[in-house]
């Protein structure tokens, strides 16, 4: 199991444009950080579409054998029960705690086939080393032999129909479909988080630039906008779905089992480098790194759990269920507050920590992994919760961020404090108020009936 992650080079997953306004280092190579703006990006996924392809390589495995359920069922945290060939699962491997381990993808291609996106280490470590039992499963891995390009939006559906050139009106969510565009075969699956329209589309690595030319072409005239990673994240906390490595860390390198498999083992560098030498723990909330971590039910992803059968971290989930500590929220930020940590650099003092990025997220070329989290207070200064995923919203003229929440604090309408500044330097109590989750489900209703045109003028 191996595949470069560092190089210099472009991106081979988009073709290189000198329309593209700034670079960044990424997975493979450089790729587009921006290509018109964030602000005109972001508004791209409530009026029109947008076309990303940030995430590759997305880290692919396909696991194929009589025992691929029973596997996956033990691994993961997520029902199985219904999973038909053809359907996409959210799978979620948590610990003995209960704590988030890893989640991603998985669709169903075959009765004893499976290919999962971003379950890497998790599935190869527990197969290689026989840690929950030997199963009947042949692995191979497909991480940069394969493409996936994201296409969310309210016009995404004439978009991808336009592209593959037939309906996708009766394709439900999680659920996917084999097609071909620009004469290349691919799978059409449609996802799309807090319930919004969205699609992807996967394929091999030697087609990915015909059919991003493909699509993109197709999206010009609906006025569609490619993505840049600057503003990839903010489509996450707008809609309410927290993502590893921007808003929430994985405690793997609490595992020491764990962490000597990924030293042990070739293309996995980029999973061993997340020990605690390589994180850059930010926020009032970085004294500790126990505020990094979570659980399902935090998240408000308790639905996909079943306990009618065993499964790792059982035991402590079925506690946490019971006793109900924490919720996720969205928190409205106050106006005068940013504005005073704003205009504190130009005053004679020491200034707040900088609030004018757009949102949290940074980029490190050397993959120190930056994670920011900030503690949430009563008007005691207690601590009931921890805020993450800052932004500010240009569709929405609003400092947003989720924030797991002390479930007495969770009534919409609720008054909170951000505690602003890392610990140690000065620090500013930002008032929030919790207010609807996800933020942007007012736009759901409008932009999923997929039997009406969709079609925007742009």
């Amino acid at each position: 199991m191996s595949f470069e992650f560092e190089t210099l080079n472009y991106t081979p997953f988009a073709p290189v444009t000198d329309s593209a306004a700034l670079y960044a280092p990424a997975f493979v190579g450089i790729s587009p950080y921006e290509f018109t703006n964030w602000r005109d990006e972001t508004m791209s996924w409530k009026k029109t579409c947008y076309l990303h392809t940030g995430l590759n390589p997305t880290d692919t495995l396909k696991l194929k054998g009589p025992d691929v359920i029973e596997f996956l069922s033990k691994v993961c945290v997520t029902n199985f029960n219904k999973f038909p060939v053809g359907m996409v699962k959210h799978g979620l491997c948590c610990n003995e705690k209960g704590q988030i381990m890893q989640d991603g993808v998985l669709i169903r291609t075959g009765e004893d086939e499976v290919i999962t996106y971003w379950m890497v280490p998790m599935l190869n470590y527990a197969l290689d080393t026989n840690k929950y039992g030997k199963f009947n499963i042949e692995q191979e891995y497909l991480t940069g032999k394969v493409f996936l390009f994201q296409i969310g939006g309210p016009v995404s559906i004439d978009v991808v129909e336009a592209a593959c050139g037939h309906s996708l009106r009766e394709l439900k969510f999680l659920r996917t479909m084999e097609s071909t565009i620009a004469g290349k075969p691919v799978r059409i699956a449609r996802l799309g988080m807090a319930g919004t329209l969205a699609y992807e589309v996967h394929g091999a690595i030697e087609d990915a630039l015909p059919v991003y030319n493909a699509i993109y072409e197709a999206g010009l005239p609906l006025g569609m906008r490619r993505l840049g990673s600057h503003c990839y994240p903010m489509n996450h906390a707008e809609n309410g779905y927290p993502q590893y490595g921007v808003h929430f860390l994985e405690p793997k390198s609490e595992d020491k089992d764990l962490m000597s498999y990924l030293a042990k083992m070739p293309g996995m560098e980029f999973h061993a480098t997340m020990g605690k030498a390589k994180l850059n723990l930010c926020g009032s909330a970085a004294d500790d790194i126990n505020h990094f971590y979570h659980d399902p039910y935090e998240f408000g992803w308790q639905k996909m759990i079943k306990y009618d059968h065993d499964f790792v971290g059982r035991a402590a989930l079925e506690k946490i269920a019971e006793e109900d500590k924490r919720r996720m929220v969205t928190l409205e930020w106050n106006v005068e507050d940013i504005a005073d940590v704003f205009a504190s650099q130009f005053r004679d003092e020491e200034s707040y920590k900088y609030i004018d990025n757009p949102t949290d997220l940074d980029f490190w070329p050397d993959y120190t992994f930056k994670f920011i989290h900030d503690k949430v207070l009563n008007d005691k200064g207690e601590m009931i919760g921890t805020s993450f995923g800052r932004q500010n919203s240009a569709y929405f003229h609003r400092m947003i961020s989720i924030c797991c929440l002390d479930t007495a604090y969770t009534e919409l309408g609720t008054e909170v404090i951000v505690l602003w500044g890392e610990p140690g330097t000065r620090q500013k109590n930002i008032r929030a108020k919790v207010v609807r989750y996800p933020y942007n489900n007012v736009l759901r209703n409008d932009s999923t009936d997929v039997t009406l045109s969709q079609k925007i003028q742009p």
